[in-house]
């Protein structure tokens, strides 16, 4: 016999709004726990309670189950796709989730619906821009300002749609009436951070460059939370003392700032430096006067083991060891690549090459935010590949197969060396990069690794996404990089205008080989 469906009856509704009610008082109180079991104890009641679904996907996300949360709200759209709210908190999760096509999409419909919501016109220009539509996402931007022009995150988006446009000096005014608003918005000081330090004002801005932390959460503490209960080192003399760097973001952020590492076991007693684990043999190898952990989930275990008097995050070295340009000037290479599987690559490629020089080459970012940014489109390094007096090696990390694929339809030779996996080795990639003699390469761990190793490296890089480590003016044709002097940084003209880069970089190479 089949059920049937009975509608409610207007006590039951009552009371569940009630709960409804009771539920969103708590979760406007900050009591997420208690909050949480009531908007369930309302979707038993009624499992199509579409404000119950996308206020708890809410806290679901915030405690870190961003599928659930999804889930959650996607069935909340669905069920209302009429409200203007739950499309645009489904929005807001896009752009934390970094699925900016679809925050893109959620929060186009939340501007249709609602559009006097200057947060909805501001968060639609976040997605843009990082979607590398920052002009686009720059009119987006100026509507939520034109609706609320005192509100610091609006101020603050619009800097950064002008940087990605390559318009710095109006980029750094957004970022400045940003903090004029909210002096403690944290990424817009650490927006502000990466264009004074870009500007070489290292005395404001490595101070500002601390909201990284609370600016981007996730990529800060990729290797985990850095122990609360040690105390942070300040500066001070600790020539006695052992202190714990923490690595923070990325591969190639913590390989950039373990170039502070040798000034720093010069200051310090005894220093502990927790990594990615996957840089620890490379690491090792290079700093055998520092004892190296993993942050893996063995690490509460190796920190019991150690006496630690102080603390510091990996990226907060600069601040107390690089204080001014001249800083930079005498360090050099500082990586060091197993001497036997580089000498074994080197025969390999020697061979391969018939005593050419081998030039590696990498073409792929792959970093949620900006990687699109930072990536060059593999068709069009033709142009590179068609230099002659030189054999090309793929050096790019990931899935390669198409590219090559690709390379070959055209005639172009990029030889691949399966034996080195640097999603797995990034020990055997550095044997590899330093067996090369030269790297040629868009932004990404590639350089960072040739650039520690003293390989001769050319990075292209974009303009206005990433640029915290170029640290100086774009040049015409190419700058030295302040942070490893073997590389040359190639800049692009316009966001997004790769081919005169690569024609250019082609024409440097060619000219090299040909000459005496």
């Amino acid at each position: 016999m089949s059920a049937v469906h009975r509608p409610a009856s207007k006590t039951s509704l009552a009371k569940l709004r009630a709960a409804l009610e009771a539920a969103v008082a708590l979760h406007r109180a900050g009591d997420l726990e208690q909050a949480a079991a009531q908007y369930r104890t309302v979707l038993a009641a009624d499992p199509t309670q579409a404000d119950a679904l996308s206020l708890l996907g809410q806290i679901v996300h915030r405690q870190g189950d961003s599928p659930q949360a999804l889930e959650l709200m996607t069935r909340a759209r669905k069920l209302r796709p009429d409200s203007a709210t739950i499309v645009f908190n489904l929005g807001r999760l896009y752009l934390d989730l970094r699925d900016w096509r679809n925050a893109v999409q959620a929060t186009e419909d939340a501007v249709r619906r609602a559009p006097d919501n200057a947060a909805a016109h501001c968060n639609l220009g976040v997605a843009l821009t990082w979607l590398d539509r920052a002009a686009d996402g720059e009119v987006s931007i100026r509507k939520s300002l034109d609706l609320a022009p005192d509100n610091a995150l609006s101020w603050s988006a619009l800097g950064m749609a002008l940087a990605r446009q390559n318009n710095m000096a109006a980029a750094r005014d957004a970022f400045e009436k940003a903090l004029a608003h909210d002096p403690a918005l944290a990424e817009a000081r650490f927006n502000l951070a990466e264009m004074l330090l870009g500007e070489m004002d290292f005395a404001r801005g490595w101070p500002l460059f601390a909201a990284r932390a609370d600016s981007d959460r996730a990529s800060f503490a990729t290797g985990g939370v850095m122990p609360a209960h040690i105390p942070l080192w300040r500066g001070e003399d600790i020539s006695a003392k052992t202190i714990l760097v923490w690595g923070e973001q990325g591969l190639g952020d913590q390989i950039l700032f373990a170039g502070l590492l040798p000034d720093l076991c010069r200051r310090a007693g005894k220093v502990v430096l927790a990594c990615a684990p996957r840089l620890v043999p490379l690491l090792q190898r290079s700093f055998p006067q520092i004892k190296l952990i993993a942050q893996d989930d063995a690490i509460d275990v190796a920190l019991a083991r150690c006496s630690i008097d102080c603390a510091t995050a990996l990226g907060s070295l600069g601040g107390h060891l690089r204080p001014d340009r001249a800083a930079f000037l005498t360090h050099g290479p500082y990586l060091k690549a197993d001497p036997a599987r580089v000498a074994a690559l080197k025969a390999r490629y020697k061979n391969l090459s018939n005593d050419k020089p081998v030039v590696g080459v990498s073409w792929r970012s792959g970093r949620i935010d900006i990687g699109a940014a930072k990536s060059v489109p593999f068709d069009l390094w033709s142009r590179l590949l068609q230099v002659e007096g030189a054999v090309f090696l793929n050096l790019q990390y990931g899935e390669t197969g198409s590219e090559r694929a690709q390379a070959n339809a055209r005639g172009l030779t990029l030889h691949h060396d399966p034996e080195i996996d640097a999603m797995k080795d990034v020990d055997g990639q550095a044997a590899q990069i330093a067996a090369l003699d030269l790297v040629v390469s868009a932004s990404n761990t590639t350089v960072h690794l040739a650039g520690g190793l003293g390989v001769p490296v050319w990075t292209l890089a974009p303009v206005g996404a990433g640029r915290m480590w170029y640290w100086f003016a774009p040049k015409d044709p190419w700058a030295p990089s302040l942070w490893y002097p073997a590389m040359r940084v190639y800049h692009q003209s316009a966001p997004g205008h790769w081919q005169p880069l690569v024609d250019r970089v082609a024409g440097d190479l060619a000219a090299q080989l040909a000459s005496p």
